[in-house]
């Protein structure tokens, strides 16, 4: 089967991360394809020679529509893959006015989670020409099946991976890059990855470490961009925090930020998925998350990480501080971490997402 991945662009998300990996695990496979409908500014390379991307940044563009079609009709595609909003709704024309027999499947990585009432009922009135949905977690199928009214019998889960390979293959001088950075090898750093905006928590971080001001050791490494960038510094200010945390922007490989921290924190308010999470477990770094459904199916309270309650500032401070102050608890929630980590394989996703076409085909050919 010719399998074609549309995905509205290569930037840095949840979803770009899948198909990269899927694809440089298979560079020789002829028969996947995929092709983004925009460029964009910071950009996921993918080394796969059948990986096409549309010259424009514009996210209104209709040209990529037709070179879509054009490529569908060269190289004879059977699976449509769509990955992301537009993609979805490019995805469904392209079956309803050109290719009726093609199968489509919508491929959902969170947006059902935001409210958008518009989205949920593209999702709901596009159903009959969907062959199949791939929920990225449980939380994620319960949203698609609440909000969108999708049977259960529609939905597959398939469960995001992690490269355990990628993640043990880069080699850092641990404290020779906390250094650089004016910390010795006796702070506690602690590292949050992600975009500043409301939900991702990370102004409930910064006051969790303003819980913790008297632990002069506790430092906080921020990466991302984001709206709310300015206002997370102006916050770490008032608080006196100036010293204590670093705001990194764009770091081009997380491995780096993994390689020199002491514990990962995930204050999200909502997610579809850990994979972050899977990423800290995979380098040996303990996870403090929120208990939101999504994170909790991949951090597992006092076993793989800990929870607190979502945007609770001191419960999340008490959590940081029983981590600080137990090596040895560091230690068995790095090697269950380690353990979790191998249940997530690229193999094994590969494998399942395989399983998955061949199921379609026969349901389709019947």
């Amino acid at each position: 089967m010719k399998v074609l991945h549309i995905i509205d662009h290569l930037g840095m998300g949840g979803a770009q991360t899948i198909i990269k990996g899927i694809f440089e695990k298979e560079t020789n496979n002829e028969n996947i394809f995929c092709y983004s409908l925009r460029n964009n500014k910071i950009r996921v390379e993918v080394d796969h020679p059948n990986v096409y991307s549309y010259a424009g940044f514009s996210k209104f563009n209709l040209a990529s529509f037709f070179e879509l079609r054009s490529l569908i009709n060269e190289q004879n595609i059977d699976v449509l893959h769509c990955h992301l909003q537009k993609s979805m709704f490019f995805g469904y024309l392209l079956k309803l006015f050109f290719f009726k027999n093609i199968i489509l499947v919508f491929h959902e990585h969170g947006s059902i989670f935001e409210n958008q009432w518009w989205y949920r009922q593209f999702i709901n009135r596009t159903r009959d020409k969907v062959d199949l949905y791939i929920a990225i977690s449980r939380a994620t199928e319960k949203q698609l099946i609440k909000n969108a009214g999708i049977e259960k019998d529609e939905i597959k889960i398939l469960l995001n991976f992690v490269d355990l390979d990628y993640f043990s293959s880069r080699k850092t001088n641990r404290l020779e890059e906390r250094r650089k950075l004016g910390l010795d090898d006796e702070d506690f750093i602690l590292g949050f990855a992600g975009r500043h905006v409301e939900r991702k928590g990370c102004h409930d971080l910064i006051l969790a470490l303003g819980e913790l001001k008297h632990f002069k050791n506790i430092k906080l490494l921020i990466t991302g961009d984001g709206p709310k960038k300015e206002e997370n510094i102006k916050l770490a200010n008032k608080l006196g925090l100036e010293r204590n945390i670093f705001f990194l922007g764009y770091v081009p490989d997380i491995r780096w930020l993994y390689s020199i921290i002491d514990c990962f924190v995930i204050p999200s308010h909502w997610e579809p998925f850990g994979i972050v999470a899977l990423e800290a477990h995979a380098t040996g770094i303990p996870v403090i998350s929120s208990n939101v459904e999504g994170l909790n199916e991949v951090v597992l309270d006092a076993k793989t990480g800990f929870l607190f309650e979502p945007k609770n500032q001191k419960d999340l401070a008490t959590k940081i501080e029983l981590l600080y102050n137990n090596k040895d608890l560091r230690r068995e929630i790095i090697e269950n971490g380690l353990k979790s980590a191998g249940n997530y394989s690229l193999e094994r996703y590969l494998m399942t997402l395989e399983s998955i076409y061949c199921s379609l085909k026969e349901q389709v050919h019947k």
